[in-house]
Formats: C-alpha cells, structure tokens, sequence
C-alpha cells in the first residue's frame, strides 16, 4: 500500500511538473513572438531609429529565457535560434531589410516549432 500511495504521488506531481512547464513554455513563446511582429513591423515601416537597440534587447531577453527553457525542450533550437537573431542584430545594425524580415522569420518559425514539439498530441508522444 505505501508503495502504491508514493507512486501515485511521483506520478501527480509529473503531471504537474508537465503542466506548469507547457504553460510557462506557451507563455514565453507568446511574449517572444509578440516581440517578434513589433520588430517585424518596425522593419516594414523602416523605422531604423530604434530597432537595433530592439534587436539587441530581444537576444538578451531570449538569451535569458533560454536558460530555464532548456530545461524543457531540446538545447539545439534554442541555439539555432540565438544564432539566427546574432545575424539579425547585424542586419538592422546595417538597416538591410530584406536580410532582417528574412532572419526575424526563421526566428519566429523556430519559437512556433519549439511550440508544436511540445504539444500533447499522438505524433509527438509515439
């Protein structure tokens, strides 16, 4: 009996350890991809007055939610999407458009993919 009661009790706080970690990780995404359309509209307008500031605030602020979020999902995105937004601070630095709305939306492709990675769903639990 108490063996069965500390499974039960492993596995509740599984499931609530994988709940708090899907809502933190959809939170974090939102609010990056938030980011992501102000820089992109920004872009679009051509307001360069502020977007290389931006764009160097937005690595530091997805280089400081890496951290905790590696803990969830798998490093590698993480990286290829730092590594993307390095080149995406030198574009607007150079106020390149194209190259700079081209980098922003691999940036918002990997957010979206390290959201659909982690959706409960049959594909990505077999």
């Amino acid at each position: 009996m108490r063996n069965m009661i500390i499974s039960f009790s492993l596995f509740v706080v599984m499931i609530l350890t994988m709940i708090f970690s899907i809502g933190y990780l959809n939170k974090t995404c939102k609010s990056l991809l938030e980011d992501c359309d102000k820089l992109e509209e920004d872009i679009a307008a051509e307001n360069w007055n502020n977007i290389y500031e931006d764009s160097i605030d937005f690595l530091h602020k997805v280089q400081k939610d890496s951290k905790p979020l590696s803990i969830f999902i798998d490093h590698q995105e993480l990286d290829n999407m730092s590594n993307e937004l390095y080149k995406f601070t030198q574009y607007t630095k150079w106020e390149n458009k194209e190259e700079a709305l081209a980098s922003l939306h691999v940036v918002k492709f990997y957010i979206n993919h390290i959201q659909e990675l982690q959706k409960i769903n049959a594909q990505n639990i077999f």
